[in-house]
C-alpha cells in the first residue's frame, strides 16, 4: 500500500467522472506536499524499513510497536539521533496516510527512544563557521585574473552575507536580483523554510571592504561572464568558457576547496559554513536575534540559538579578568 492509496476509489465504476477527476488533482496536491529531496529521503527510509522487516518475518505495515523497537535498537548501533528521528517519521507518516494508527506513539517505542537517545546523545555535528576574517584570507587567495576566481568570490561574498543555501546559490538568476542604492536585493522564490512558493527579499549592502563587498563581486562576476539571463552561478571548463549551472554538490566543493587552499579542515568545512559564518558574525557583533532571523529567514529562534551560544563564548566568560 502505497501513501497515496486512500485517494485510490475501490471501483471506478462507482464515482462520477467529474469526482475520479478531483481525486486524480488531489493526489498530485499530496504528491506535492513535500519537497523532492524529503520525498526522496522519505522513500529510501521506507524502502529501507520494509526490507528489514521481510528480512525478520515481520510486518511493515501496520508495524507492531515491538517491530519498530527492534528496528530503532538497530539503527541506533551505526546512525545518528538525527537519522533515527527521521527514519521514525517516515514510518509515522506511512502508516497516519495508509489509516494506521502509528506505532511511534507508544508509550513502548517512546520511552525505548528517550533511553536511546541518552546513550547516543542528541548532539548535531554541524560544519564549523567560516568567521569574516576567514573569508577576507579565502578570497585573497583566489586566483586573481582568472574567471574561476571572480566566480568563486561572487559566491562566497553572496552566500555568506545572505545567509544562503546551496540550494538557494544555484537557483538564483538574474531576474531574481535587482539593484539599489543602498545594494542589492535577492527575491528567492522558494527554499527549504519555504516550499509554497511565498518568496523572501533578502537585502545585501554595499560592503565597506570592497573584497566582500556584495554588490562588487556580483556586478564584477556577470560583467567578466557576460551573464545578461539565467542561473547566476555557474560552470567554467579549462578553456574559461561560461557552461550552464551549478549544482548544491559543485558549492560544497567549491567551499571545501578554497577553505583548502588556506590550511583550513576541508572535513570540517562545506557550503553550509557560508550560512552558519553569517550567522555567528553577526551575533558576536550585537546584532539582535529577529535582525539575523530577518536574514536568514529561520522559521523558529531555537535554530539560530546554536549560532548564537557558541559565538558568545568569550563573552562575559567567568575565566576572563581573573588573573590567569
Amino acid at each position: 500500500m502505497n501513501n497515496l492509496s486512500w485517494l485510490q476509489p475501490q471501483d471506478s465504476n462507482e464515482v462520477s467522472t467529474e469526482v475520479q477527476e478531483l481525486q486524480h488533482e488531489a493526489r498530485e496536491y499530496l504528491a506535492n506536499s513535500k519537497s523532492s529531496n524529503t520525498k526522496r529521503a522519505y522513500g529510501s527510509d521506507w524502502k529501507q524499513f520494509e526490507e528489514w522487516c521481510a528480512s525478520h518475518a515481520f510486518a511493515s505495515l501496520p508495524a507492531e510497536p515491538d517491530t519498530l523497537v527492534y528496528y530503532i535498537t538497530m539503527l541506533g548501533k551505526t546512525k545518528k539521533a538525527s537519522t533515527i528521528k527521521r527514519k521514525m517519521a517516515t514510518v509515522s507518516q506511512r502508516h497516519e496516510t495508509a489509516g494506521y494508527k502509528s506505532p511511534t506513539k507508544t508509550p513502548l517505542v517512546r520511552g525505548v527512544w528517550e533511553g536511546l537517545q541518552r546513550k547516543i546523545g542528541i548532539k548535531e555535528e554541524g560544519r564549523e563557521a567560516i568567521w569574516l576574517y576567514e573569508l577576507r584570507q579565502v578570497i585573497k587567495e583566489l586566483p586573481h585574473g582568472k574567471l574561476i576566481g571572480v566566480r568563486n568570490r561572487a559566491l562566497l561574498v553572496i552566500g555568506w552575507a545572505g545567509a544562503l543555501r546551496r540550494s538557494e546559490l544555484v537557483g538564483l538568476h538574474i531576474e531574481d536580483i535587482s539593484k539599489t542604492r543602498d545594494g542589492l536585493i535577492i527575491h528567492l522564490n522558494q527554499s527549504k523554510t519555504d516550499q509554497k512558493g511565498e518568496g523572501h527579499d533578502v537585502a545585501l549592502p554595499f560592503g565597506s571592504n570592497p573584497l566582500t563587498c556584495p554588490v562588487r563581486s556580483f556586478e564584477d562576476w556577470i560583467s567578466a561572464a557576460g551573464i545578461t539571463e539565467g542561473p547566476v552561478f555557474r560552470r567554467i571548463d579549462r578553456h574559461e568558457n561560461v557552461m550552464g549551472g551549478l549544482t548544491a554538490q559543485s558549492v560544497r566543493l567549491i567551499v571545501k576547496k578554497c577553505c583548502e587552499e588556506v590550511g583550513l579542515d576541508p572535513k570540517r568545512y562545506g557550503a553550509h559554513s557560508l550560512r552558519s559564518g553569517f550567522c555567528s558574525q553577526a551575533a558576536r557583533a550585537g546584532k539582535a536575534e529577529h535582525q539575523i532571523m530577518k536574514q536568514t529567514r529561520h522559521k523558529r529562534s531555537d535554530s539560530l540559538q546554536r549560532y548564537i551560544k557558541k559565538a558568545n563564548l568569550f563573552e562575559d566568560n567567568a575565566a576572563s579578568g581573573i588573573g590567569l
